[in-house]
Formats: structure tokens, C-alpha cells, sequence
């Protein structure tokens, strides 16, 4: 501890030690004083312009750039104009500032960037003096001219010159002057001799610093500290002034007894330090002066020059570097002399450990005793990072290690934390690197900063090696190292462009963030194309290729990966720029040798250029597409001669085309149009541009039969068109007289019927009735029925035997008719006749019957449902539509406003999602079951997984958890859910499964879920909780526990969603299987998946009658739900789990979605949970 405190010296209550940085590695014989010498804080780089005011035309001013260890970065002669000020911006940019008030600025490696000027009327009146700061805005520059005016630039990159007020009675430069930043507003505090003033924006003020004697004279030199807080003034006899820089409180006043100005007065303070000194330097001796009156004198032998720190003083000599800084309390503490510190126990028991001295055991007791272990611990972790000695930092740290192994509850991220920072630290602060930092310094900086500093340098190695060390994420860290070598290693003018792009493929790889199109812009930049594109076809995205390669004009390559990464917009990008640039015969023959281009460009004539698109045609030779534009173009002209010319040039091209057809439907199109304007011209019928059919019913409706006529024959209509023409024009006329006449005149192509409907339809039953004789003997009940006349309809359908007919009239008959019926002894008749004819002819699934196995996958078979809907065998299509084998595939869910199924593989654990329209299948993974997925109102969907109810974020394909149920049953897992009108979410859980549909009894609960996320247990004991739904005046819920083989219904309260007087709706049959998933159709009927009964089965829970069953080819269905645009469809899930190799080649469908089309039945839309 003796050797360490060797260079203390005491200051008041603090102590102050310098510390060897370097041993410089530049070889300056001369020394300093001759030259302009700068250097960036935080250890930063150190520029030096030597005799820059030498004018001998045989010598320049050298300009050289080191590394605060003194190794050379750039060395080049100067040869613009005399420079006043060097300085550094927060960048490490090196600003050079001209006595013409031109400003050049430098990269680290003495590049020139840029330059700007202090305005125009500094060129005539010269800058006298200069100086960089550092304010809120970033790096700023203010000077004093030869006229005493003041100009500020705040911010370099963003310049927006200040020219300050006049200083009365300023001639030439005053005595000293500094540039304050307060309250993020800049000012000027300069000193005239016997006068101080302070300069802002729009005023000049006298101000005179507070407790500072009149008889200290002049003020001579000034500093202000590193953060702009605090403020020197030095005066003539010698006087030390410290204070606050907003003048309005004095710290101390020192007599120096130097009655010299000081070449160099600097702050020296470390951050939250209550003693603040100032550091001030002549020609052999360097004073730190405190508050306390105190002072320390250090003897120097050479030049030097001081540089403010955040938390000390850079003295940089021709040989060496040092850092000047106060002892930091925590080092004081534990190295001081006879400290009896915490932390300095601490370390004395450990080295007496490691003598195994048993003084450790009393150290360790002493400390134990005072409850002051952990702030041992802590006061040996801070105090490594403040020293400098690496023997030092393992010193106290091996001890911190030793002190925690007694202490169970300290945390060791403060311990692991330090121990990183420092061994970056020692890296970093090797002569070859020469980054001297500390440990405060470094906290403030941050590592970002610090991996911008080494990659801005050049150290890649060690950058990317410090990335890893401290585990920064790639973006942050390798990959953006990564992306600054590539950019650098582009401009390297001794390497190939095949050499180049390979190695940056090899040590870029598929790196996160990096992007291969900047890399490329650079290339771009060097004026190296070819290495650029071999750059670019490493870039996966096309839209960072291709604009690039348009800026590189290399528009054909542009359109090709455009064209390949199959993004229409960047293909219309392309073909903008490529219509732009070329003239349009080059720009056609590009895109004809990119079908895919050409086809988009035409699209986009269709819409926005019709002009452009007949020159395409006709460049193509393209003669059907060219007849088709011209037909089009028929349409867009007002005159007729020009729409019969368009047309008549449609008809040669399509003959060029030899589409003999189209042709002859375009010379229709012109006669009709003569036809129409000769009419128009004869009766005055408005005619022109109508459709033929258009035509002839404006024609018919005029009472122009003979034209209609000629129409019908001329262009050889069809009998049945123009015969159901003329039927409803003399219907809607009323000419019921023509109408008889017309029907006459021969045999009706379109039969009588027609006559009977269109007669109804216009309300004239008497005229109706006149054609019911001519109707064939197959429609003559439907003509019957059409007029009303049921006893006719009777007797026909009698007379025919014919149930279906029958079955139609006993539809139709009121209890009025059928009493009227029965007394003509017609009813009777009638119900005994379809009673005889029902069995035989009618396939009828009783309760006690079975459906058919299915032999296929359409043309199943069902029943009747009632005597308003019938269904026949053939009507129905069963189809698988999903291409995909689940497991468990179960809760179907329609979403209308994607117009999408929504369902689960439960075992195979996701989330799918199919489109009917695209045949596309997107999917989510999860990490457990699913039982269950439905959409929700807010977006996304909330699905079952588990024990838990989760929300699914499609986008992110990511799921967070918002309840979890069942936690004293960790084996159970949900299963089947819907949503209740009111937005409400039900879901049930089932205990763990040994086999598909085999599980642990009554272990299974149904829970609700509230849009706040309340969460209420209904049922417990539950075996397999299943299909749910509810009835359509929402008062009656429908439960399905799989094991009781029974479908449940209950008294439900959709406002509270309390439900209660359970009773059992149907009971399942032998050899139906078990009740698993439901829905429910429009007219409150419900649909049951019979799983291992390979049916859907329809029943009507009124009378709890199965009405209809309608079978799948395979055994194990599992859920249902309608869908489609009108809800028509009934959509089926299956599993495939739990078959065995026999029975998967009998059901190689198993798993599968189905569509049952054609139950003549419609679906009800879902709800969305509103949490």
C-alpha cells in the first residue's frame, strides 16, 4: 500500500496522483513549443501543425496526426493558407481553422472532407484568435476578428453563423476571452483588461465575477471545466478566481505569488467531487491550485500541453504522457495508511490468506462484526476500476473474489460487470491501440461509442473481439463492425474486384443487419462498378438491388432482378426509369426480351396509356391483342364513322390473326350499328350503342314487331331468347290479346309454363289459366300450383303417382284447403297414395338405422329435413380441401372478413390457416396442445394452449399468455372453446390422455373467460369437454361432455353468462360414436361430429329427433362449422392420430379437412372474443 500512495500528494482533504500513460512512440527532437498542437478528450488522437507560421518557400508546415500514445495515424505538408486553431469535433474529425475564417475539416486518417467559411466579412478583417467547443448542439467554432467582432457556429453540421454585438471600446483582441454553455444557450465571457463582458445573441454585458478584490487588477487568462459548470479567471498580480460560470457564486481566491500569465490554465475534477482544482502551467512549473488556498507544484523539464478530461488532466510532453487526476474516495479509503476502511480490511485479509496467515481469519471477523462485508466487497470491485496497474485491478479484485465467497445473498453481475469492462479497458489502452481511457471516462462514453471509436480506427480485430467478449447483440455489434470494414476494405486499390468481393463474402456471410447493397453503394462511390454488381448478387432483398443498380445505369440487370424477385412494384420501378432514359424503339426491345415486364407494362397501358399500348401491339406484330384494342377504343368514341372505322380495323386484324369468330362478332357489331343509326334516323328511337337483345326489347317495347322480326332473322337469335323477349314484352304491355295470338302462331320452344309464370308474375291469373292445358303433363302441377288451383294440382299428381309431386301439394295446402279437400274425398287419397310410395323410392335414415359406409368422397347419402327442404342422394358433394395430414385436426372457425377457415391440429401443435379462394395454407407453431383458436376484435386471435389461454399475434408469429386455468391439475389441458354473443370466451379442459378419446375421468372443468379476463369455473368433474353452441334466440346453451354420450342443453343469460337447469337434448346411438365437436345451422338445428362414426349428424333439439347423417370416408371426425360466402358449406375436421397401419390404408384421407356441399341449409357467422 506504501508504494501505491508513493505519488499522492495532499490538497486540502483530497489527494491528487499522476499517472504514466505512454512513453510516447513519436520522435519530436524540438519539442512542443513551436507547434500547433490539439488533442481530443476522452483519449483521443493528437493533431500537431509545426512552424505553421514559417512562410519560407522552401518549407511547408508539416501536418501529423497520432494516437494518443504517439503513433503516427497521417503526416502530409500544409499547403493552404495560415492556421490559427486546430481542434477536434465529438466525431474525431480534426478541424483546421485559417486566418481568412476558412474552416477545413479532416478525417482521422488526414483526409480532406469538407470545409465551410465564418462569413464573407472575415476574409478582410483576418481571424486573431479561435477556439472548438463542445455544447448540446455538438461541435461548435467561434472567433475574434481584426475589427473585435465575435462570430459563432454552434453546430458544424448544421451551420448557422452568429455575429455577436460590439464590445465597447474593444480595439484588437482582448485580453483573454472564453465560450460559455448555459441553459443550452452559447455566450462569450471576455475580459478587456479592467473590464469583464459577457456576449449572447443580442446584448453586451458588464459583469463583475462575485468576491473578487479590485486591487487583483486585470483579469489575464480564463478557463472554463470540462462541463461548462465551473469557472477560472487568473488576473495580473497573480490572483486565482474560481467560481461558479454563471457568475453568481464564488468557490475561492488563491494568490498564486506568479505574477506571469500562465501559457495553459485547466480544470481538473472528477465527476460528484466537492473539490475542484485548476491545473496551471509556465514554462518549468505545473501548480494544482485548490479551494482550500492550498497548491501543488509539480517541476516539468519540457514543453507541454494540458488536455481537460471528465475526470482529470492529460499532460502530453515530447516523451511521455500522464494523467493527472484526484484520487478517487474509494481509493483513498482503502489505500490509505492505516485505513481501517472496509475494503481495506478486506485486502489485507486477503493477502494474508495467501500467506496463509491465520490474520486473515481476524481481518474477515473485524469486518463480519461491523456488517460490512458486502461494502467490502464493493468498495475493492469500484476501486479495480478506477486504478490503472493491471497487478493493482487483480489485486482488488482477487480480493472482492476472496470476500464474496463468505456472503450468500451478494449478487456477482457489479463483480463479473467490472472484470469485463477492465480487461476491455487494459486491450484498448496498449500503445498499438492507444485509447487511454478510464474507467469514469468509459462509463460515460458507453460501448457503443467505444466499438465506434476502434472501428473508426481501423481495429476490426479487436473490435469485433469486444463484441463478442461483452455479448452485444449482432446488430449493434459484429454486424455493424462487420459493414465498416467491408465499406473500407472497397476502397482498397491493390486487390481485384473478384479478390475483394470474395473475401467480403467469406467474412460478411448471412451477418444479421449487414446489407450488401450499402456495401455496394460504396464500392459505387470508389468508382468501382463491377465490383458494386458482384457485391450486389450476394443482396438476397431485390428492392436494396435494384435501385442501386439503376443509379449504376446498368438498367438491363436492373430489370432482370426485378423481373426474378417477382415484386411487381419494383418491375414497374424499373419500367419507369427505363421509359425515361431510353427512346421508346430501345426501350420496347428491352422489354421484349422480359415477357414478364412486357406483360406488366401492358397492364399498366390498359389503365393509364392506350396510345402507348397500339404501338406495342403493333411492334409486336400482335394482331388478336391489337384487333382487341381497337374494339375497345370503338367503345370510347362519341361519332359514329369513327367507331365504324375502329371497327372496321378490328376486323382486319383479327383476319390477320385468323380468328375467324371474333371477326365475324365485330362485322355483327357494325351492321347492328347501321341498323340502330338507320332507325334512330327513320323513328327517332334512341337505339345507338345498345346490345342486340337491348335492341330487340327496346324494339318489341316501341311496338316495332316487323324490326324485331328482322333483327331475330338477320342476326339468327335464338328461338328461345327471342321468344321469352316478345312473352315479356306483351306481358308487361298488357296486350294480352297478342300474347294468345303469339303463343298460337307455332309450338313454343320455351314450352307453356313460361306463359303461366309470366302471366302470374304480372298478376292476370284468368289469363294464366288459359295456358295450363298446353303445359306438359310433367310441369302441369307446378302450373296448377302456380294459379293457385291445388285441387287440379291434386288430381294431377294423383293421377301420376308421383311422391315428390304429392309431397309439393300437401306443402302448399292450408287447414282450410286440406278440409275442403277432404270433403271432395281428394286428401284421403292423397296421403294414402304418397304413404305407399314414400318407402320404396325415398332413402330415409330412421333412428334405429344406419347410414351406408362411405365408398367415396361425394354423393353421400342423408335424409329429408321436413317436408320444405328435401335433399336427394345426389345433391351432396363431400370433398377434402385442406392438403394436410393432422393429427387432431378439430375447431374449425370461418372468418368472414378474411373469408378463411380457422382451425387446430391439437397433438401436432399448431394454428392453420386456409384459403378457399387461393388454396394458400399460412401456419402457426406453438408449444403445447392446441385446443382451440378464435379470432378476436381487436385483431389476431386467442387460442388454447395447454393449460393457458393465449393471444396470437399472426404477424410476429408470436404468442403471449393471458390466464392460466387448471393449476393444481398440471396434466389437464384445454381442448375445445367458442365465443358467446356477447363476446364472452367458453373453453373446457380434459384430463391427461393415455390413447385418442382415452383419458383420465372427471378430471376436466368448463371455464369462462370475460373480456377483462375474469375467469369463472361453471361445471367441474368433466370428462372430455367438447362442441359448444348456442341457440338463435341465445338463451339456451348446448354442451357436449364426449363420455356421456349424450348432447346437453342449458338455460343461458348472455348479459351475465350464469347458465343452469341442465337436461339431455339426444342421446347417441350404437355405432354413432362419440358426440365430439357442434355448430348450429340457421334454422337452430344441430350438426355433431361422431368421432370413430365417421358422420356428421343432424338433429333437431326441440324434439330430439335425428334428422339427417351424412357420412365421410373416413372414421375419426372431430369437429364442424359452416362457411363459404353465403354460409352454405359444411366445413369437417378428422384426425389421423391413434389408426393403425390397416386402417390407414382403408382411410388414406384420415386427418384431412372436408366441404359437404348441397345440405340445402345455411350457417350462422362466429363470434370474436372481445378482450
Amino acid at each position: 500500500m506504501a508504494f501505491i500512495t508513493a505519488n499522492w500528494n495532499p490538497l486540502g482533504e483530497a489527494f491528487y496522483r499522476k499517472t504514466e500513460l505512454y512513453d510516447m512512440c513519436w520522435n519530436i527532437r524540438d519539442g512542443l513549443g513551436d507547434s500547433l498542437v490539439a488533442a481530443a478528450p476522452y483519449g483521443g488522437p493528437i493533431a500537431l501543425l509545426r512552424e505553421p507560421r514559417r512562410h519560407s518557400p522552401s518549407s511547408r508546415p508539416q501536418l501529423e496526426i497520432y494516437s494518443a500514445s504517439g503513433v503516427v495515424i497521417a503526416s502530409f505538408p500544409w499547403k493552404s493558407g495560415p492556421v490559427v486553431q486546430l481542434g477536434w469535433t465529438v466525431s474525431d474529425e480534426l478541424l483546421c481553422i485559417q486566418e481568412d475564417g476558412t474552416v477545413l475539416i479532416y478525417d482521422l486518417f488526414g483526409s480532406f472532407k469538407r470545409h465551410f467559411s465564418m462569413g464573407q466579412e472575415v476574409v478582410q478583417s483576418q481571424v486573431l484568435e479561435a477556439k472548438v467547443f463542445h455544447s448540446p448542439y455538438g461541435t461548435g467554432v467561434a472567433i475574434v476578428t481584426g475589427s473585435s467582432r465575435y462570430t459563432l457556429a454552434t453546430n458544424i453540421d448544421d451551420l448557422k453563423l452568429r455575429r455577436l454585438p460590439e464590445v465597447p471600446g474593444l480595439q484588437g483582441k482582448p485580453a483573454c476571452w472564453v465560450v460559455l454553455t448555459q441553459d443550452r444557450q452559447t455566450k462569450v465571457l471576455l475580459s478587456t483588461g479592467p473590464e469583464l463582458f459577457i456576449l449572447d445573441n443580442t446584448s453586451c454585458t458588464a459583469v463583475c465575477p462575485p468576491g473578487l478584490s479590485p486591487q487583483t487588477g486585470s483579469i489575464v487568462h480564463m478557463s472554463v471545466s470540462f462541463s461548462y459548470r465551473y469557472l477560472a479567471l487568473f488576473t495580473e498580480t497573480g490572483h486565482l478566481w474560481t467560481g461558479f460560470s454563471d457568475l453568481q457564486e464564488k468557490l475561492s481566491e488563491v494568490d498564486t505569488k506568479k505574477m506571469t500569465t500562465p501559457k495553459q490554465m485547466v480544470w481538473c475534477r472528477r465527476p460528484k467531487s466537492q473539490q475542484p482544482s485548476v491545473v496551471l502551467m509556465w514554462d518549468r512549473l505545473l501548480m494544482v491550485v485548490g479551494y482550500c488556498n492550498d497548491t501543488i507544484q509539480f517541476p516539468i523539464e519540457d514543453q507541454c500541453v494540458l488536455v481537460g478530461e471528465l475526470d482529470g488532466v492529460r499532460i502530453i510532453s515530447s516523451t511521455s504522457q500522464e494523467l493527472l487526476q484526484e484520487v478517487p474516495l474509494v481509493c483513498q479509503d482503502i489505500f490509505k495508511i492505516a485505513s481501517m476502511a472496509p475494503g481495506a480490511l478486506l485486502l489485507e485479509a486477503h493477502r494474508e490468506y495467501e500467506k496463509s496467515s491465520q490474520k486473515a481469519d481476524e481481518y474477515l471477523r473485524e469486518i463480519k462484526e461491523q456488517s460490512m462485508l458486502g461494502e467490502a466487497v464493493r468498495q475493492c470491485i469500484e476501486a479495480a476500476g478506477h486504478e490503472y496497474d493491471s497487478t493493482t485491478q487483480k489485486s482488488l479484485l482477487r480480493a472482492a473474489s476472496f470476500g464474496k465467497c463468505f456472503l450468500t445473498d451478494f449478487s456477482p453481475d457489479q463483480f463479473v460487470q467490472t472484470c469485463r469492462e477492465l480487461r476491455v479497458l487494459n486491450a484498448i489502452r496498449e500503445s498499438s491501440v492507444g485509447l487511454p481511457l478510464t474507467h469514469t471516462q468509459f462509463k460515460q462514453m458507453t460501448v457503443q461509442v467505444l466499438i465506434d471509436r476502434l472501428v473508426y480506427r481501423q481495429f476490426y480485430p479487436l473490435a469485433i473481439e469486444i463484441c463478442r467478449y461483452l455479448k452485444i447483440p449482432d446488430y449493434q455489434g459484429v454486424s455493424r463492425v462487420l459493414k465498416h470494414w467491408a465499406s473500407c476494405k472497397v476502397q482498397q486499390k491493390d486487390l481485384s474486384d473478384e479478390a475483394i468481393a470474395r473475401v467480403v463474402c467469406m467474412k460478411v456471410g448471412d451477418s444479421p443487419g449487414v446489407s450488401y447493397s450499402d456495401i455496394a453503394a460504396k464500392a459505387y462511390e470508389c468508382g468501382r462498378t463491377e465490383l458494386a454488381i458482384k457485391l450486389l448478387d450476394f443482396e438476397a432483398r431485390s428492392g436494396e438491388q435494384v435501385p442501386l443498380l439503376l443509379k449504376m445505369k446498368r438498367s438491363q440487370l436492373a430489370l432482370s432482378k426485378a423481373v426474378e424477385s417477382g415484386d411487381t412494384d419494383l418491375v414497374y420501378t424499373v419500367v419507369s426509369y427505363l421509359k425515361n432514359e431510353m427512346n421508346r424503339g430501345d426501350f420496347f426491345m428491352t422489354l421484349r426480351n422480359q415477357p414478364v415486364a412486357l406483360s406488366l407494362y401492358r397492364q399498366f397501358c390498359k389503365l393509364q396509356e392506350q396510345d402507348t399500348l397500339k404501338d406495342l401491339y403493333n411492334q409486336d406484330d400482335d394482331h388478336q391483342e391489337l384487333a382487341n384494342y381497337y374494339v375497345s377504343a370503338s367503345y370510347r368514341e362519341k361519332r359514329l364513322d369513327s367507331r365504324l372505322s375502329l371497327l372496321q380495323s378490328a376486323v382486319d386484324e383479327y383476319n390477320k390473326a385468323k380468328n375467324e369468330f371474333s371477326a365475324k362478332a365485330t362485322e355483327d357489331e357494325m351492321r347492328l350499328l347501321r341498323f340502330q343509326r338507320k332507325l334512330d334516323d327513320e323513328k327517332g328511337a334512341g337505339l345507338l350503342g345498345l346490345s342486340l337483345q337491348a335492341t330487340m326489347e327496346a324494339l318489341l317495347a316501341l311496338g316495332l314487331h316487323k324490326q324485331a322480326e328482322q333483327l331475330y332473322r338477320d342476326f339468327r337469335v335464338p328461338d328461345k331468347r327471342y321468344w321469352w323477349l316478345k312473352l315479356k314484352s306483351l306481358a308487361e304491355k298488357e296486350e294480352w290479346e297478342e300474347l294468345e295470338k303469339f303463343s298460337k302462331s307455332k309450338k313454343s320452344p320455351i314450352g307453356y309454363l313460361a306463359f303461366v309464370d309470366v302471366c302470374m308474375k304480372c298478376n292476370n291469373k284468368y289469363e294464366a289459366k288459359k295456358y295450363v292445358s298446353k303445359v306438359t303433363p310433367d310441369q302441369k302441377v307446378k302450373a296448377h300450383l302456380a294459379v293457385s288451383d291445388l285441387e287440379g294440382a291434386a288430381e294431377t299428381a294423383i293421377e301420376r303417382r308421383n311422391d315428390t309431386e304429392m309431397g309439393a301439394v300437401l306443402a302448399r295446402c292450408s287447414t282450410s284447403d286440406q278440409l275442403l279437400m277432404d270433403r271432395k274425398k281428394i286428401m284421403p287419397r292423397l296421403r294414402l297414395l304418397r304413404g305407399a310410395e314414400l318407402r320404396p323410392n325415398y332413402p330415409v335414415f330412421s333412428r334405429n338405422q344406419e347410414p351406408r359406409s362411405a365408398a367415396g368422397v361425394s354423393g353421400e347419402s342423408c335424409s329429408v329435413i321436413g317436408p320444405d327442404k328435401q335433399v336427394t342422394m345426389s345433391s351432396i358433394k363431400v370433398e377434402p380441401v385442406v392438403n394436410l395430414r393432422a393429427l387432431v385436426g378439430e375447431g374449425p372457425v370461418w372468418e368472414e372478413s378474411e373469408q378463411t377457415l380457422l382451425f387446430v391440429d391439437i397433438i401436432g401443435q399448431k394454428i392453420h390457416r386456409w384459403s378457399p379462394v387461393t388454396n394458400h395454407l399460412d401456419s402457426v407453431d406453438s408449444v403445447d396442445t392446441v385446443g382451440f383458436a378464435v379470432p378476436r376484435r381487436k385483431g389476431g386471435y386467442v387460442a388454447g394452449v395447454g393449460r393457458s389461454f393465449v393471444a396470437v399475434d399472426w404477424s410476429t408469429q408470436t404468442m403471449t399468455t393471458l390466464v392460466e386455468v387448471d393449476e393444481d391439475k398440471p396434466n389437464n389441458r384445454l381442448n375445445d372453446g367458442k365465443v358467446d354473443p356477447s363476446g364472452r370466451l367458453l373453453a373446457g379442459t380434459m384430463g391427461k390422455e393415455q390413447r385418442p378419446a382415452e383419458v383420465q375421468r372427471k378430471q376436466g372443468s368448463l371455464f369462462s373467460v370475460t373480456p377483462d379476463l375474469t375467469v369463472t369455473k361453471h361445471l367441474n368433474q368433466v370428462d372430455i369437454s367438447n362442441g359448444m353452441d348456442w341457440s338463435l334466440d341465445m338463451k339456451t346453451f348446448f354442451y357436449i361432455d364426449s363420455l356421456s354420450l349424450t348432447i346437453d342443453a342449458f338455460d343461458y343469460d348472455t348479459n351475465t353468462g350464469h347458465f343452469g337447469n341442465r337436461r339431455v337434448v339426444y342421446t347417441m346411438e350404437e355405432g354413432e360414436g362419440l358426440p365430439d365437436g357442434m355448430t348450429v345451422d340457421a334454422d337452430g338445428r344441430l350438426w355433431v361430429a361422431c368421432y370413430n362414426g365417421g358422420r356428421v349428424i343432424n338433429i333437431d333439439p326441440v324434439t330430439g329427433v335425428r334428422l339427417q347423417t351424412v357420412s365421410l370416408p373416413v372414421m375419426k371426425t372431430t369437429s364442424c362449422c359452416f362457411g363459404g360466402l353465403d354460409y352454405s358449406d359444411l366445413y369437417v375436421t378428422s384426425a389421423s392420430l391413434g389408426l393403425d397401419h390397416s386402417e390407414s390404408r382403408q382411410q388414406p384421407l384420415a386427418g384431412h379437412t372436408f366441404r359437404v356441399k348441397g345440405l340445402g341449409v345455411k350457417g350462422r357467422p362466429s363470434n370474436s372474443f372481445s378482450g
